[in-house]
């Protein structure tokens, strides 16, 4: 994995047999705990945000080929990767450490439903408690989540900008 994020290469991560999900991007840190991701989004053929996922959670990745670059429409990974301290994403705790002041999404291991998007209101050993917001922008109630039952956390990316961004327009 060393070489593979030293040249910054893209690779798919499949979770199966866990669940069927397969997460894409450059490869920023990968430990014994956690794979950071610089995510790479289908749907605009670009970079959009950034992936963690623990390294417990799927046994095989893939490197991608020459070929597959042809799905990225638009490389705009330099412009991203200025924006991140990867020191900062050692294990899932610091990251959202790290974290506290951007808004979220997390996905938990309760089921393909359990997602929240939020903001850490504050975090400890064991757990983090997320002040919600919903598709509209809106503040809703709050939520703790067991850090050991978070699968992903999503930052950064277009679904997030666009909440936050509301939410500031909202305020004016």
């Amino acid at each position: 994995m060393k070489d593979i994020i030293e040249q910054k290469l893209v690779i798919d991560i499949d979770t199966a047999p866990n669940w069927d999900k397969v997460y894409s991007g450059i490869c920023l840190v990968a430990n014994s705990e956690i794979v950071l991701l610089l995510n790479f989004n289908e749907e605009t053929a670009e970079f959009d945000g950034f992936t963690i996922v623990k390294n417990k959670d799927f046994e095989k990745y893939r490197v991608w080929e020459k070929d597959d670059y042809a799905e990225l429409k638009n490389d705009n990974s330099a412009e991203l990767l200025k924006t991140i301290n990867v020191e900062c994403f050692s294990d899932l705790k610091s990251s959202l450490k790290n974290l506290m002041s951007e808004l979220i999404a997390i996905y938990t291991y309760d089921d393909e439903e359990s997602y929240f998007v939020g903001k850490i209101l504050s975090i400890n050993d064991s757990s983090i408690e997320l002040k919600l917001i919903d598709k509209d922008s809106k503040w809703t109630n709050k939520e703790k989540i067991k850090i050991k039952e978070i699968s992903y956390v999503g930052f950064r990316t277009s679904y997030e900008t666009k909440l936050i961004k509301n939410v500031l327009q909202q305020r004016i």
